[in-house]
This record gives C-alpha cells, structure tokens and sequence, in this order.
C-alpha cells in the first residue's frame, strides 16, 4: 500500500507540472525513480549539482561520482525491498552497500535505501537515505569529477539526484575537425560546446533581461534571467531567482564538425556554427534592446535541415503549456509575480505539439522570441503594478518581435548596441586574436604573460558586459550582473554596497557609457527620496534627518542583517551621483536629481557626526570593510567618504547658486567641513607597519584580527576611487597609502584585484597595475567560495571565486584608468602605461568637463591627443613636456595655449569642436619649421625675430617669480625690439608665432 501511495504521489507531482530534469544540456524527461519487477529500465543517478553521475568503482570500493557514459558501472536498476525501500544495483551485478561512511558497491552484500522528494527547492530531485539512518546519500567532498558519496543532512544542495532511464539519454554529438577565428577581432570563441553554466556559457543580455548560451550541437540549453526576478519583499530579504531554461534538441545531427562558438563583442552576437553530414549549421542568439526579448535563430545552408524540439523548464516547477506558436509559465514569489513567454516563427516544414514540448521538422529557418519578466516596479508604491498586466505585456512584447523578419531584428539590434560599444577603440599594436579563448588564456598565463591581445578583450569584455547588465529598467546590475542559475546565489546575488555594486559602474563616465550609470542614479534617487525605507534606516541608526542604506540590499528597499553599524555607504552612493555630473556638466540633473540626494545625504551626517577629544568631527561607531574592530569612531573609510560628500556638496551649492540652501545649512556643512578629520593620518607605531596610512583613529593598523593582506583596501578611499590623495595635493599622504598598497599584496579576490588594478594605475605605476591585471587574467578552476581564488573562468566571468562580476568592471575601469585620468579637473594623459605596451591607440575615453579624448602613442611616447569638448570648459592637459605641442581644431585653425609649466597646458574651448595636439606639426596640419626663431639681447634690448614665413603675435617678458614685466599682444609682425631696464636680469620671455609657441631664458644685456 505505501509503494502504491508513492507512485500515486509521484503521478501527482509529474502532472502538477513540477517535472525533474535531467541535466541542464538536454531536454527534460520524466525520471522515475520506481522499481521494475522486470528488471528492463535502466538509469544514471544524476546529482542536480555539476551533474555527474554515480559510478561503480570496483568491488568494495568507495561510490564516487564521474562523467556520464554510457557504460556498465554507470547503470542501476532499482528493484523493491520491503515497504518504501529499495536495493539498487547496476549492469556490472554490484549492489550499493555502505562501509564506514561511505557508500560501496559489492557482488555479496546490499543495503536498503528510501527513495524521497529532496525538500531543496533551488536543486530539485530525489534524495536516497540509507535504512536506519537519519542521513543522506551526498558528494561529500565537494561536487567535482571523483568526488567519493557518504551521508549528510537532508535537504543539502550536494543531496538531490535525479535518475534518468537510458532510452532518455542522448549524447552530444562528437566534435570534430578544426576551425579558423572568427570575422570580428574582439570575439571570444571556443571550439566546442560549454557544459559548466559559471566557467563556459556565454552571456547576452539587454540590460535587464538575459541569457546563457551553452552552443551544445544537439542539445542546446538556453538558460535567462530578468533583473526583477527577486524572491523576498519589503520586509524578508530573498535572493535574486533563476527563471529557466529553454532547451532545444535535435537527435538527428551525428556530428558537429568544424564547430566554432563565440561572442562577438563588437556587433553583440553569439553564434554557433558547425557541419554536419555535408551542411552548414548556423545559430544565432542575441538580446535585444529594441525590441526586448532574447532572439535565437537556427538556419542551414540547405533547405528543410532544421529539426528542433523546444522545451520550457521553469526555475520553480511550474507547469508549462505549449501550443503550435510558443510556450508559456507563469508563477508568483513572496511579492513579484512572473510570466515567461516563448514564441516560434519556422520557414517551411511542419509543427507538432505535444504536453512535452514544440517539435519542428524539415524547417529552412526558426526564428525564437523569448521574453520572462515580472510586475516589479522601482517607483510604485508596493514595488509592484497590477500583476494582470503582465502577460499581456509580454505577449505583446513576444508577438511584436516577431512579426519583425529576423534580418530586420538584427539589424536594429547591431545598431543599438553599435552605438554605445563603438564609442571607445583600445588597440595594442601587434596584437591578434588567433587562439581560442580558453587557449588564450591558459598561453598568456604560460608564457609569460605576452600575448597582449588577451588584456585588450578583457577591457571591451568589461563595456560588453555592462552594455548587456545596466540598461532599461532602473535597477543597477547585482553582484552578478543579471545572470544566475541558481535560487540561493552567493550572497543573494543581491545590491552589495560596501564596493561590489559601486564597483559595476567605474566604468560607466569613463568607457564612455555614461548614460548607463542612470540605472544606479536612478535607483539611488527612488530609493532615497520616493520609498521610505532608506528615511527608516536613518532613523534606526539614530538620526531624524536624511537617508541611508547598509551592506545587503534587494530590489525593495530591505535590507540583509550584516554591520548596521556601517551606515557610511549613503556618502559612497553621493560620489556616483556628483562624478556623473562632473563629466557631463549636466546641471539640470545636478539640481533636480543629485543635488537633492546629497543635500539629505549631508542632513545624515551633519546631525550623526560626534566631536572627538581632538576636536574633529568623526563618524561615529563606524567600520571599515570588511576586518578589524566591529565598531570603531572615526575610521579612514568613513572620514574619507564624509570629506568627498561635504567637498562635492559645496562644490554643487557653488555651482547651482547659495540659494539652493538656506544660510544656516551652508554655515553647518563648513564648519564640520573645515574641522572634518579627513581620514589621513599615517601609521607611527614602531615595527613593520610603520609608514602606512592608518586604517583606523584609534587601533593601530596590527589590531588584533586585522588582515594584513585583507581582500578590502577601505582606507584608501581617497586614493581611488576618490580624489583626496595625490602627488600634487601631498606626498606625505600618496606614499603613505602606496606603502598601504604595497604592503596588502597583489593576490586577492577577483573584484580585490580589480580595485587594485585601479589603486595602481592612481598611484601612477602602470607596470605594477599591468601585473595585477595578469594576475587577474588567471584561470580559475574553482566555482566554491575562495578569498584567494581570484581570476578569470574561460568564458572570461571575474572568479571571487565564486562569479562576481564587479571584478570584469573594476578591471576595465583600471584599464582605461592606465591610460587617461581626470578626476584632478587635468586631463592626464597616459599617466599609468605599462612599459609592455609599447604602441597602441585608444578613441573615446571620456574626461570630467565633459570631454572626449583620443590618444596614439609609440614606443611608450604618446604621438596624437585628440579632444573633443561638448561644454565649452577650459582643458588642462597634463603630459611630459605638453609645453611644446602644437594645437588645431577641427577647422584647421591654430589655438593658443597657456603654459603652466613645462608638464601642464591650458586652453580655452568651444562646445562641439575638436581639438588635436601633437608634437609634430604635421600632425596637426601645422606646417613644420626648420628655421629656428631667433632672440638677441643687447643695450637693453630684447630683440625677437621669427624664421621666415611665421609672424610673432604675442610677446611676454615675466621674472622668474613670474610677474610679467612687459606684455604685447595682438601682434602682425615679423620682428620686434623691448626694452627692459634691467641689466644683468634674468626673465622669461614666452613667445606665440603663427607657427610655434616658444619659452626661452635671457639674460639681459
């Protein structure tokens, strides 16, 4: 009665809709777990988790889980054994018995084992449990290839199986032949399938909804996300949710020859291309931003060859129906509710469908829509909208897609994506993409880190990657990104706020990529001015005025349990709303979006501040990310935040007008300003530590816990991302916090490599920064959590380990960091470039005051500075000996320019003209000179005559205190005598010709 109680239980569960699949590359089965009397069907007990199977090792031998194949030690029966167990042997005659704590096979001896539901819902299936044990079978040890079966507790993620028969079975196809890279340069591509979600599948997306492509020849699996998808509510945290799978499978293929599947970053494409039996095979996937929705579409280059069974699988079991157009769940978490939506367009051939699935026969061409999303709002109260808008906001969505011809798809998508992606060119010269991407990264990490190419892809990896997680909606990308397969992802996958989602947008205003930063202003502002959460955090922590958010935060407002005594990120989030004004000169959003923010931001800290025994102004109870004390007043991080947001807020009241504030606010906000301790005081203690900048007021930088080789460098806030330490502001200060650098170490956490790369790009040596990003650019083979496991997997993901994304986006802010800084209102150009990149041009780095740049540069020398300006500010340009560039604009015209010294220029500029610089005049277009001009002093006469064809236009004489003694401008001639009544004196005499700018030392004759 109670086997017949539980097949009655397991029918229920198969037609509820709640199917177990098999594995994430072929199309979902039904897996019974049941007794034959007969003995005929035959599984492989699958772990849902990396999906290897159990595996007979020997007689007596420890179960262990390998590879699946089709092979004796891999296939079991199970037969009854008394009510609700079971003995399971496999084809070889071994049984499962249990030794130790182990599980084992043998000829002789068995053990019961109970066959049950796993209450795991984020890794469905069947957990076994030995008779008499309160225990179940687990990959004990980790889930890798090997990895010997014990016992665990119940529910475990390392538990679950599923069983699938071996009629269900089919196997990719064998890879054969060779292939050549593909057309476009910056592509990563492989030559052959990916079977690891984290480490090999390749990410789409259009800022909100995305996908994995794993590129499997007869069993492909799509598995997408939508940024929404968030378990939990105002009030319970949650975590960010896979949506599912779509799986597409064609058993007639034999082979996949000459098989190449990439990621064309420069058109935001990933394709699959191979032969089989004399046909050409293409497929092509891509999110779209215009029209909202994943595209796949299969072609072959002959006609009736495309055979494709699609199957939906939702993430949480819900059923699933199918028509002869499409496919369709739908389901609701603790507040959001979701609807996913698959819809097919096929040139020729026929449709069947069935309860399983849409099989397509003896197509030419299939067009797949697919579009999840939910009824989350950012702005609505509740956070969500009517939920019986959201079907027929996808349908429609879906059902507009496609009614497009595909080509007309495509196109609209290559021009959308081409529109921000080409904004930024980065070469190295020399450089070719020539190796597969997996082969390129273990080449560059053998051979000495030569291969160039592979540090050029990862900085226009990191702006595909952001192209495709920061558009639409406003929500900024999680830590990663918006691709997840999993419902418990590390740390939720959530809104981490003590670097990770800071991290995601450094690159944003200087890749060019500005207008995707809104995606985190935008949140920053909902959040802080229309919800009222944040106003609650404020008033938890003590405080009646202002806002601010701690360490973990979902999409609505709430908030993990982690340090609430860290309240300081509310400043942090204040330097990316005054960054992106600075690089835009956009004062309309600064009044009626950052300002406002700031202001409440400020109102927190003004009222929070407490004075210290030293009469400075510190924050109180603070911590400092993430090691040493729990709770200390006054640490580097915090003061250092707390000086960025009262420096940008007067520097934004200064801007806007004093009216923006009343009076008392202003005099509030300079007075704790002007006595602010900033943050910077350096380490005195005697012994090895001696010379840093100190992490904290009170404790010294040995505190008892501290890590001297900590992942977080939270005291060097100033150094990157913010502006407070720098050679020219205090050396004092800047070696201090090299040393700091220095002495925390290079090997770190992915993202910590990332914000190293950029620390040392700051502290002006590329050649170190050039060796984290090689450090960086290691293979990691690991996907468990490891502090020191930092790297890159093959699909070119940041390893934490595990995936984080703020690593891809820390590393190509660094890059680009390397080549061009300005957050000192100086355009610095080529500050950190590493001596190995010899030659080379980057087009569209972008500058604070709203500037485009372009720089050439050979044999570490920078040729060609081309900058564009679209406000009209002055640009200071800071470079070796920028005091003898020549200057144009975009109408041939020669500018003047002001020499400050012989490093640092400035010259006036209009909005929408474009300006080059170079050495050579012909450069330029500035015809070149070889004449010299010439100076002669005599009876207290300074004599200046131009070279013939040059006119002088301007004539300055200054002493060497820089006071200007004699002054002529507006010059048309080509000889001029001053006189200057000091004999013996030595001055400065500047000189502007038509063709030169010339400064020479006289002494007076």
């Amino acid at each position: 009665m109670k086997n017949l109680l539980k097949t009655i239980a397991f029918i229920l569960f198969i037609l509820s809709g709640n199917v177990l699949y098999a594995q994430p590359v072929i199309s979902p089965a039904i897996n019974h777990p049941l007794a034959d009397e007969n003995g005929n069907v035959w599984y492989w007990m699958q772990f849902v988790k990396d999906k290897n199977v159990a595996q007979d090792m020997g007689e007596d031998e420890i179960l262990k889980v390998q590879v699946q194949q089709r092979i004796n030690s891999q296939l079991w029966k199970i037969t009854a054994s008394g009510d609700d167990y079971y003995k399971i042997e496999n084809k070889s005659g071994r049984k499962i018995n249990f030794s130790g704590s182990h599980f084992t096979t043998s000829s002789a001896n068995s053990v019961e084992l109970g066959i049950d539901l796993s209450t795991n819902t984020d890794f469905p299936g069947w957990e076994i449990q030995r008779k008499g044990s309160a225990l179940k079978m687990n990959q004990v040890a980790g889930t890798a290839v090997g990895t010997p079966l014990g016992e665990w507790n119940a529910g475990d993620k390392n538990n679950s199986v599923v069983f699938m028969q071996e009629s269900d079975w089919t196997p990719e196809s064998p890879i054969t032949g060779s292939t050549q890279a593909p057309d476009s340069k910056l592509s990563l591509w492989y030559d052959k399938p990916a079977t690891d979600w984290m480490k090999q599948a390749l990410p789409i997306g259009n800022g909100q909804f995305g996908a994995m492509i794993f590129g499997g020849v007869r069993k492909e699996e799509v598995q997408f996300n939508d940024k929404t998808l968030w378990s939990g509510n105002t009030t319970t945290y949650g975590a960010y949710q896979n949506f599912g799978s779509l799986f597409i499978e064609d058993k007639s293929l034999l082979s996949g020859d000459n098989y190449r599947r990439e990621l064309d970053l420069e058109n935001g494409l990933a394709k699959v291309t191979f032969e089989s039996e004399d046909v050409k095979y293409t497929r092509e996937y891509f999110s779209s931003y215009p029209d909202k929705a994943v595209i796949i579409h299969y072609t072959a280059n002959q006609n009736g060859k495309i055979n494709a069974n699609l199957s939906l699988v939702s993430a949480h079991q819900k059923p699933v129906t199918y028509t002869a157009t499409g496919a369709s769940f739908s389901g609701d978490l603790s507040l959001v509710s979701y609807y996913a939506k698959l819809a097919i367009k096929n040139d020729g051939g026929s449709v069947n469908v069935s309860d399983q699935g849409i099989s397509v026969e003896g197509a030419n061409s299939l067009t797949i829509v697919l579009r999840g999303n939910t009824n989350f709002s950012p702005t609505g109260l509740n956070y969500i909208y009517n939920k019986a808008e959201l079907a027929p906001n996808v349908n429609e969505i879906v059902a507009q897609a496609l009614l497009q011809p595909y080509a007309t798809i495509k196109e609209r998508h290559i021009a959308d994506y081409k529109s921000l992606f080409d904004r930024v060119k980065f070469n190295i010269d020399g450089t070719a993409n020539t190796l597969p991407t997996d082969n390129l990264i273990n080449a560059y990490n053998s051979g000495g880190y030569a291969n160039l190419f592979l540090e050029e892809l990862y900085f226009h990896y990191g702006r595909y990657l952001m192209i495709s997680s920061a558009r639409g909606i406003n929500l900024p990308s999680n830590l990663q990104g918006i691709w997840n397969h999993v419902n418990n992802p590390p740390w939720s996958s959530d809104i981490h706020s003590n670097i990770n989602v800071q991290m995601n947008y450094w690159p944003a205003e200087s890749t060019n990529l500005s207008e995707l930063h809104s995606t985190f202003l935008n949140y920053i502002y909902n959040e802080a001015t229309g919800h009222n959460q944040w106003k609650q955090n404020a008033r938890d922590a003590g405080q009646t005025k202002g806002w601010t958010l701690y360490t973990e935060n979902n999409i609505f407002g709430f908030h993990g349990s982690f340090r609430h005594n860290y309240v300081i990120a509310n400043a942090w989030y204040c330097t990316h709303l005054w960054q992106h004004y600075r690089y835009t000169s956009d004062t309309d959003y600064l009044r009626n979006t950052a300002f406002p923010v700031m202001k409440s931001c400020c109102d927190f800290w003004m009222e929070r501040l407490k004075q210290a025994p030293d009469g400075t102004w510190v924050c109180p109870n603070e911590f400092s990310p993430e090691h040493g004390p729990a709770s200390e007043d006054g640490t580097a991080h915090s003061q250092q935040l707390v000086w960025d947001l009262f420096n940008n807020t007067l520097q934004a009241i200064e801007a806007l007008g004093t009216d923006v504030v009343n009076a008392a606010f202003l005099s509030d906000l300079q007075e704790k300003f002007a006595h602010l301790d900033q943050g910077l005081a350096i380490e005195d203690k005697a012994g090895q530590i001696n010379g840093q900048l100190r992490e904290w007021k009170y404790s010294h930088n040995d505190v008892s816990g501290a890590d001297p080789v900590h992942r977080h460098l939270s005291h060097l806030m100033g150094l990157y991302p913010g502006n407070q330490i720098a050679p020219i502001i205090d050396v004092t200060i800047f070696n201090a916090a090299v040393k700091s650098l220095r002495d925390r170490g290079d090997q770190s956490t992915g993202w910590s490599m990332g914000w190293k790369i950029n620390l040392w790009a700051r502290a002006l040596d590329g050649d170190h920064a050039r060796s984290i990003l090689n450090r960086a650019l290691k293979l990691s083979t690991t996907t468990a959590v490891d502090f020191n496991g930092g790297g890159i997997y093959q699909n070119l993901f940041d390893s934490h380990a595990p995936f984080q994304i703020d690593g891809n986006f820390g590393a190509c802010a660094g890059i680009a960091e390397m080549l061009l800084q300005s957050h000192l209102d100086v355009l610095q150009i080529l500050p950190a470039l590493p001596s190995k990149w010899k030659a080379g041009n980057v087009q569209g780095l972008r500058a604070v005051g709203n500037f485009e740049t372009g720089i050439k540069w050979a044999e570490n020398g920078t040729t060609v500075i081309t900058i564009k300006s679209y406000s009209g500010n002055d640009c200071t340009v800071k470079y070796k000996d920028i005091q003898n560039v020549f200057i144009k604009d975009d109408n041939n015209n020669r500018i003047n320019k002001e020499v400050l010294s012989n490093d640092l220029i400035k010259f006036a500029t209009e909005s929408g003209r474009t300006y080059t610089l170079s050495f050579d005049p012909d450069d330029t277009g500035i015809k070149k000179i070889e004449a010299k001009l010439s100076i002669t002093s005599e009876n207290q006469l300074i004599t200046i005559t131009a070279p013939a064809g040059d006119m002088l236009r301007k004539i300055e004489v200054v002493d060497l205190q820089g006071k200007v003694m004699l002054s002529r401008a507006n010059l048309k001639q080509s000889s001029m005598a001053l006189k200057v009544a000091t004999p013996g004196a030595v001055v400065i005499v500047k000189i502007l010709t038509d063709r030169a700018q010339i400064i020479e030392k006289v002494v007076v004759k």
